[in-house]
């Protein structure tokens, strides 16, 4: 992008000098120039150096040469060889040709932030009409000494590249985060060359985090998908993905949800965001209601602008440009909204700042958007700042490239003059806590209900067994369910005290029961008292079809065993055939008389005209 930016600083000078007369009264020279400036549109730098030195060897004053061979030695990233043409040919060229040789050395340096060197070398410039542009030379001055100022007062912030298992890949760029300490970003596993793809971890604690997986094979195909932004819940994903049979421009915004454990098939959103161009760059508010993006449709400021839509039932609202508060004739780009929903991140280059693109901060007021603050150093540097994200916590995720290409991600801790430490405002606080096995501590993903008389939500933990609640319901009690454990309700109080929920496993020969299932002697009539215990087990029963359950009868040592064993048989079938009228199926049930046990104690021989009920087998 640094490289990009410097070739619009020169191009702007190659079409005004196009429309001026060459300096030279040689056509065989004009001839040639020709020749080196149509070498120079097509890459062949190396050639048009060679024709363009024969050239002065020749007219050491045809300054338009000598611009152009400035020009060549710029995107050869030799700033030594291009001031030599500056001290060589200083007195051959007319003042307003120097100025703009002056002017765009001073242009490079300032984008690999050499801004000592650059505001000498604007000193230099001796003319008041620039002939380049004055409104862009004033812009750059005010950019150098503005980076000369932020040098000299950086934020006190440190940078810390992510540890493994993260940054396994040649590049991964483009964080989004959610509330529970998921990141979802986009990986690309060939320099430059491979297919982008969308990936996601989970922050477990200070230093560990989970091996990075594919966010769904839903979500990812063999074409591109990438640059998304997933809600403070987890629960709702947009992402750009180009080149889909669907896409409306060459790249479209397409979103997703997370439901009964599994993301949605994507769903283009549609001509009300996307357009017949480039739509990227997503960015949810925390509630997953209002979109901000990029685009290159034609109704904007510059060539990439930043837009904004809002949900309405189960469409978008048409995108609304956010107009010259935070657009420029530039691009901008790489929006991020805070949780607040007021305080926007994003990048641009068409403002005041250190080089390239720079992070800026604007807050959305009753009135409009705030002008826009440049975050500043050590934030902003020469280089690009794109694809930030702020997690809950404060921590700024980013990426960072380094010489050979590859692309990190990094994060540092954000200082509260950047973004406000604020909760996501609710009439309530934000219900967040962890689902866990009771006897490995394991995290589990598991269904999690928030129950407040006939209102509930329900809010499943993710494979890290967080969860969390961001809708406005004023819950009294929690129910947590999954297959293979038993239920665990908690009242909001206990919840509050302790956000741990911790889910009994069930284990093969287990007794189902609370209270026990006694008969009178010699029946197999059921008792009045035990219809409740009956309820709670068929709700339980239906509950968990994976679970395999005997009803097991038994008597006391009363009578003989061929008797005793009928009657076990019968005691055992009444309570099979409750709960099926109960539950209405019979697949995971079965009954078994077992006969007497044999007790001399007359209390434990009352005991024993029972019915139990265990597990035969769990499956989860």
């Amino acid at each position: 992008m640094r490289v990009l930016y410097l070739i619009s600083f020169l191009l702007l000078t190659l079409t005004t000098l196009a429309q001026e007369e060459l300096h030279t009264r040689r056509s065989k020279l004009a001839e040639a120039y020709s020749e080196a400036k149509g070498l120079v549109d097509v890459g062949n730098l190396f050639k048009s150096e060679e024709i363009l030195k024969d050239i002065l060897k020749k007219d050491e004053s045809f300054d338009e040469a000598i611009l152009l061979l400035h020009e060549i030695h710029i995107k050869r990233d030799q700033p030594e060889r291009a001031n030599a043409i500056i001290s060589n040919y200083s007195k051959e060229v007319e003042p307003r040709f120097l100025n703009r040789l002056l002017v765009i050395q001073a242009n490079y340096h300032y984008q690999l932030g050499e801004y000592e060197q650059a505001r000498k070398l604007l000193s230099n410039v001796n003319s008041p009409v620039y002939q380049i542009g004055s409104e862009r030379v004033a812009f750059l001055k005010e950019s150098i000494e503005f980076s000369i100022r932020q040098l000299e007062t950086p934020l006190d912030i440190d940078f810390e590249k992510l540890p493994n298992p993260l940054n396994q890949f040649e590049q991964q760029y483009f964080p989004s985060a959610t509330v529970d300490g998921r990141i979802v970003f986009t990986i690309r596993d060939r320099l430059g060359r491979g297919d982008e793809d969308l990936y996601t971890s989970y922050f477990h604690n200070e230093s560990v985090w989970s091996e990075p997986v594919s966010l769904s094979d839903q979500i990812n195909s063999e074409r591109n998908e990438g640059a998304a932004s997933i809600s403070a819940d987890g629960r709702t994903l947009v992402f750009t993905s180009c080149n889909r049979p669907d896409n409306i421009g060459s790249c479209d915004l397409y979103v997703s949800y997370f439901r009964n454990d599994t993301w949605t098939k994507p769903l283009l959103l549609g001509p009300e965001v996307n357009s017949t161009e480039w739509d990227s760059q997503p960015s949810l508010t925390a509630n997953g209601e209002t979109l901000y993006f990029v685009s290159m449709r034609e109704g904007g400021l510059g060539k990439q602008d930043i837009w904004v839509s809002e949900k309405i039932g189960d469409n978008w609202s048409p995108a609304v440009n956010l107009g010259p508060e935070i657009n420029t004739v530039e691009d901008d780009c790489s929006p991020f909204i805070y949780l607040d929903g007021e305080t926007l991140i994003f990048s641009t280059r068409g403002r005041v700042g250190m080089g390239g693109y720079d992070l800026f901060k604007s807050i959305r007021q009753e009135r409009g958007w705030t002008r826009p603050e440049n975050l500043g150093s050590p934030i902003n540097n020469a280089f690009d700042q794109i694809g930030y994200c702020i997690s809950a916590d404060q921590w700024a995720y980013f990426s960072s490239s380094n010489a050979t290409g590859r692309i990190f991600l990094q994060r540092f801790k954000v200082p509260d003059q950047i973004v406000p430490n604020v909760k996501l405002e609710f009439e309530e606080p934000l219900a967040y806590g962890r689902v866990v096995d009771a006897v490995s501590l394991e995290p589990l993903s598991a269904d999690v209900f928030f129950i407040h008389y006939s209102d509930t939500i329900s809010r499943p933990s993710n494979e890290n067994g967080q969860f969390l609640l961001t809708e406005e319901l004023n819950y009294s009690q929690l129910l947590a369910m999954k297959r293979g454990y038993r239920n665990s309700v908690l009242s909001k109080q206990k919840f509050l005290s302790d956000s741990t929920i911790r889910l009994q496993p069930f284990q093969e020969g287990e007794s189902l029961l609370q209270e026990p299932i006694l008969f009178d002697f010699d029946s197999y009539k059921l008792r009045e008292e035990v219809y409740r215990e009956l309820d709670r087990l068929a709700v339980l029963v239906s509950e968990h079809p994976e679970l395999q359950i005997e009803i097991q009868g038994y008597t006391d040592s009363v009578g003989s065993n061929e008797y005793n064993q009928t009657l076990s048989e019968k005691r055992a079938k009444s309570v099979y055939d409750y709960l099926v009228r109960k539950i209405g199926r019979t697949e995971n049930l079965s009954y078994q008389g077992y006969g007497e046990i044999f007790q001399n104690d007359l209390h434990l021989a009352l005991n024993d005209r029972k019915v139990t009920i265990i597990t035969r087998t769990v499956v989860r």
